[in-house]
């Protein structure tokens, strides 16, 4: 018989806190939830255990819920087996770890399971510990027969038990029939649990966990018979903090020993789409790639608050998701993923989108798709690559929805784009004298190429990356999707992609500039660059990309200051300020254009004599909000500029006296 490959007893516990480290914060909430929805639930309640709160003053977590509960040796397999649980394994389905691995590390004194199914209605009942050790065992209760000897059961009925302070049997409420209760007793008898993981990296807390959940699931599933499942969380807070629109007559109370009231809330789940307002602007999903995946977009216009409900929701804005299996995952509110599709601050804090690609499935091992990890904190594409987030990027700004691009021309009409009448000349001029010399390396479709990659809809041989489409002044800026027949097709590289392409050198054209306030977490930055930044400037210049210069930032401030205060001090300060901050957006926009034709450029040989050359990458380096602003300083040349320039304006430093 052969020997089959397993996992020493003394080697589980360090898997599981491997596991846990790899989860996130709520890990145990998504897993719990998670199993009982599994189980056919139509309802899960994140509750707390009311008898040890009363008797004890202990606050402990119960999720409790009425699925089909498990068989007393299925409950045994759930608690002891790490990789199963009566579930099917796979990628697409179960990993048979998820709660054990995230609940038992900050629960080392138990966690008691008590399920009820037709077979058992009185209930069975497992308690989980973590023994001297560090390794899980079930708990030994000695009972006694009807003949008087002591026997030693892992599996009772539950039943009373002073030294914990509840009647484990009592748990159970009205409403359940068949189900499963699980109770988190924390990391010893007297643990408080309501709040969750105690860990404080993580910053758990009971209103925390509605949040959670509400920004982890899109929707609240519905049966085939029309059931919702429905999820309620309750939190605690001190009687003397409720609100005053509360009718106390109405709130539950719990009274703890040492005289404490406290007050039990109720919340339901709702998930993420329900906190989209109903009168959100949206279209068709915008299809990115060759195997399905598609985003769907969501726009909020004013003044309606870009969120609803936003008190049980953790973002408390819009978000950038994809969907996995009716979750949430990599939720992303930040300015660079927004604008890898096209979004632009004005209306990122009012767009919603959300990426559903296709499932990858043992059953399909062809098929591109996306899995979790196990820890199920994070998603990776086929193959164990990241995923494709510029590509579908790409793809998405090539085929952007002309109500977003009409929203962001409307916002765009309360800022300004700069529009100095000699901005184009001389960005032209920069451009002439760079071209020649720097021509950008893009990737084109080609039979015969070697690099895989998706299609990104784009063409070449225009001169900007996205052909911007003219409208009418009246109308606001460029919006829409564009293209240019009789190109070459772009292609974005990526391990896997269902078409080849070459390299090829293209010309390409020039961003704009514009002087703005950067965001908190950018503060520290003198510039940003948004390549999927396109329209029209007041003058009606085409612009393809973007150089945000933070106008608030100190080296910019000081600048101004000593041109207008101490060089020219008689001239009229709006306009010597406009010259600096031309000059200085122009130098930020020849730093990146330069940046952007040195890609494909050989910069030397390997040890072998391969070629090295830089690629789309290394030039994302270049342009980076730290490059940038280190480029930025010190530059002499600009200061000579603006000297020359200001001199035939405003006169010679010598007249200014």
């Amino acid at each position: 018989m052969p020997r089959y490959v397993h996992v020493p007893t003394d080697a589980t516990a360090h898997l599981i806190r491997q596991a846990y480290d790899a989860g996130g914060p709520y890990q145990w909430a998504r897993e719990g939830w998670r199993n009982s929805e599994e189980s056919g639930a139509t309802r899960i309640v994140f509750d707390v255990e009311r008898q040890a709160a009363e008797r004890l003053g202990v606050l402990r977590r119960v999720i409790i819920d009425n699925g089909a509960g498990m068989e007393p040796d299925d409950m045994k397999d759930f608690l002891t087996t790490f990789g199963g649980g009566g579930k099917p394994i796979g990628v697409d389905s179960n990993f048979g770890q998820g709660f054990k691995s995230s609940v038992l590390p900050w629960n080392s004194y138990g966690v008691v399971v008590i399920s009820y199914t037709p077979s058992t209605p009185e209930g069975s009942m497992l308690w989980i510990e973590r023994d001297a050790e560090g390794n899980y065992r079930l708990r030994e209760w000695d009972i006694e027969d009807e003949l008087g000897d002591v026997m030693r059961y892992d599996l009772v009925a539950p039943g009373p038990d002073p030294e914990h302070g509840c009647d484990w049997s009592r748990i159970r409420p009205d409403w359940l029939v068949t189900g499963t209760i699980m109770v988190l007793l924390g990391s010893k008898p007297d643990a408080d649990t309501i709040d969750g993981d105690p860990d404080p990296s993580r910053s758990e807390s009971a209103k925390g966990l509605l949040r959670y959940l509400n920004s982890r699931l899109l929707e609240v599933p519905m049966r085939s018979n029309g059931e919702r499942v429905d999820t309620t969380v309750v939190a605690l807070e001190n009687a003397r903090e409720r609100t005053a629109d509360r009718r106390s007559t109405r709130d539950i109370s719990i009274t703890t020993p040492d005289h404490r009231t406290l007050v039990v809330h109720q919340r339901k789940v709702n998930g993420l789409k329900h906190f989209i307002p109903a009168n959100a602007v949206t279209g068709s999903a915008i299809k990115v790639d060759d195997h399905g995946t598609e985003v769907q977009w969501f726009y909020v216009p004013e003044p309606q608050q870009a969120v609803d409900g936003s008190a049980d929701y953790v973002g408390q804005k819009p978000v950038v998701v994809v969907n996995y299996q009716g979750e949430a995952y990599h939720a992303d509110t930040s300015f660079t993923r927004y604008r890898q599709f096209g979004v632009t601050d004005e209306i990122r804090g009012r767009t919603w989108l959300v990426v559903c690609p296709p499932v990858y499935s043992d059953q399909h091992p062809t098929k591109w798709g996306v899995l979790t990890q196990a820890s199920r904190n994070m998603l990776i594409a086929k193959g164990g690559s990241e995923l494709p987030w510029e590509a579908w990027g790409d793809s998405f700004y090539n085929n952007f929805p002309q109500d977003l691009a009409d929203a962001r021309d409307k916002a765009r009409e309360k800022t300004t784009v700069s529009s100095d009448p000699d901005m184009a000349k001389n960005l032209s001029r920069i451009l002439d004298r760079l071209n020649p010399r720097f021509k950008a390396s893009r990737l084109v479709a080609a039979a015969m190429g070697k690099i895989a990659g998706f299609p990104t809809g784009l063409k070449s041989g225009a001169p900007t990356v996205r052909p911007v489409k003219v409208v009418a002044k009246s109308s606001g800026s460029a919006g829409g999707a564009g293209g240019t027949a009789g190109a070459q097709e772009i292609i974005a590289a990526f391990p896997g992609g269902p078409v080849t392409g070459r390299e090829a050198p293209l010309r390409g054209g020039y961003p704009t500039f514009q002087w703005k306030e950067f965001a908190p977490e950018n503060q520290k930055y003198l510039a940003d660059y948004n390549q999927k930044d396109s329209g029209t400037d007041a003058e009606g210049n085409l612009y393809q990309g973007a150089v945000y210069l933070n106008i608030r930032h100190p080296v910019f401030v000081q600048e101004m200051a000593y041109w207008s205060d101490s060089v020219w001090p008689k001239a009229d300060p709006n306009e010597v300020r406009k010259l600096v901050r031309r000059v200085y957006g122009e130098e930020a926009v020849a730093h990146v254009v330069h940046a952007q034709r040195l890609n494909g450029s050989v910069v030397g040989k390997d040890g072998d004599g391969s070629v090295q050359r830089l690629g789309p990458e290394d030039v994302e380096e270049l342009v980076t909000r730290p490059a940038l602003s280190a480029a930025l300083l010190g530059l002499v040349n600009v200061e000579q500029r603006i000297l020359t320039q200001g001199g035939g304006q405003f006169g010679s430093r010598a007249n200014t006296a």
